[in-house]
């Protein structure tokens, strides 16, 4: 997952819009249930439920098969922000296709990566 140096900032260049205002939020270890029958438009996300039944596209590499059934590796949010042109971001990691980022009102969420220009610094494998 590429990381960013700290204070990593882009400006959004196309706008998007939030498609989920309730979505899957998990901690990590968390059992989850997948349905690999959902397509997404962004390889590397699977749609799956938690035990609570909220739903959400997640990372797929973030999932792990184990004796009891698929379980996330980590903290997951699957929130994605409504942003538009010229909106500033501060950017954390990317994760296939999307970035996590905050918006200067302090919401953190999810944004396609092509919707957003990169300003300073540039991303690194950490």
């Amino acid at each position: 997952m590429p990381r960013f140096p700290a204070g990593t900032t882009g400006r959004v260049i196309k706008p998007y819009q939030q498609p989920y205002p309730d979505p899957l939020k998990v901690r990590a270890g968390d059992k989850v249930f997948p349905d690999h029958t959902q397509e997404s438009d962004w390889p590397g996300w699977v749609w799956c439920a938690s035990e609570t039944g909220k739903a959400g596209w997640a990372p797929q590499a973030w999932l792990t098969h184990r004796d009891d059934g698929w379980h996330i590796t980590r903290d997951y949010d699957a929130i994605e922000l409504t942003v538009r042109i010229g909106d500033p971001v501060t950017i954390e990691f990317a994760e296939s296709g999307f970035l996590w980022v905050r918006l200067l009102n302090g919401q953190w969420g999810w944004v396609p990566e092509s919707h957003v220009e990169f300003l300073a610094p540039a991303a690194q494998d950490l």
